[in-house]
């Protein structure tokens, strides 16, 4: 037996059922719903009809399936997506409107309707690779910017996403009793998360190796590739593996008091990859993003302080600490 959710054409109702096979499933929707199963069809969101047990058996637990009388009009969720993307030529305004009420509810499984849609034509294989602004300026369309080139705004927009975090680490340490910074240079990392044409592949969620979508074929995207592409991109995340406010900003305050005891100095080599590169973050698909509790990630208190001690005083090294802080 597995479970299943049922709704009419309109989609202003929806029940959840259990059944065995598609008779049983047909039988109580059409119970459920109040239709009369001999002028009425079972589909699902993209308006396959399921008339075939063999295939019914293949689909997963919680599939949603649509019931519509003859004569009833019913569109996919890739029309709906499309009818607010052709608006906005028209009407910037409305048709935002349009998204944030479209979106309001079971966001990831539209977000994935609208993936599946954007499928790669000729026309846009060339795009993807036409960096300049001039080449391709339906893909800068709507946004502020004085960017020349895709890679330049993608860039930019990948400066503002570390640049909060680190403001919103430096706000959390600032508010404690006790805090360090350390000016000790980094090594440039250039690994590039995209291929050599820009596609990105999400990690998977934090407790898993792969992303697991389409049995191990994982999410993918070209931001580069169109205008609508770059919108859906902008709703993938880098994700902490060890959580940060949950785990990281506490274990740091932790560290702190450590180093107090023992006259030691903060690994801040060791908090600084946690918070802002690869070794913890990974770039997700909304649908990977869990925002849940990453209760098995931790920090390691064995790697929270230096081994070489501080020789001075403690006064005259928070003094100087709280300088190079400031400026």
């Amino acid at each position: 037996m597995k479970g299943y959710k049922i709704t009419n054409c309109a989609q202003d109702m929806r029940f959840g059922i259990v059944g065995n096979s598609l008779k049983d499933v047909f039988t109580k929707g059409c119970q459920k719903l109040k239709l009369d199963h001999i002028n009425a069809t079972m589909m699902t969101v993209d308006g396959t009809v399921i008339d075939d047990e063999d295939y019914f058996q293949q689909l997963p637990a919680q599939t949603l399936f649509i019931f519509r009388l003859n004569g009833e009009t019913f569109e996919t969720g890739a029309d709906l997506i499309y009818n607010v993307l052709a608006a906005v030529n028209n009407n910037t305004l409305k048709t935002s409107i349009k998204i944030k009420s479209f979106m309001d509810e079971n966001i990831k499984e539209k977000i994935r309707i609208l993936s599946s849609v954007l499928d790669v034509d000729d026309e846009s294989k060339k795009k993807k690779i036409s960096s300049l602004r001039l080449r391709d300026p339906d893909w800068f369309q709507g946004l502020e910017t004085r960017a020349r080139t895709k890679e330049e705004f993608m860039f930019k927009r990948c400066q503002e996403r570390i640049r909060s975090y680190m403001y919103k680490t430096k706000s959390d340490m600032i508010k404690s009793d006790f805090y360090i910074k350390q000016t000790k240079c980094r090594k440039s990392n250039t690994n590039g998360l995209c291929d050599e044409i820009g596609t990105f592949k999400c990690e998977g969620a934090w407790n898993q190796s792969v992303c697991s979508y389409e049995r191990g074929t994982g999410h993918k995207i070209n931001p580069y590739q169109s205008r609508e592409s770059r919108i859906i991109f902008s709703t993938w995340n880098l994700d902490h593996w060890v959580e940060r406010s949950r785990t990281i900003i506490p274990a740091l305050f932790e560290a702190s008091k450590m180093a107090s005891e023992v006259h030691r100095s903060i690994n801040m080599n060791y908090f600084y990859e946690l918070l802002f590169t690869t070794v913890n973050l990974k770039l997700v698909h909304i649908v990977c993003h869990d925002k849940g509790q990453h209760i098995s990630a931790k920090c390691d208190p064995n790697l929270y302080l230096q081994y070489k001690k501080v020789i001075h005083s403690f006064s005259y090294a928070d003094n100087c600490l709280e300088n190079d802080f400031n400026n």
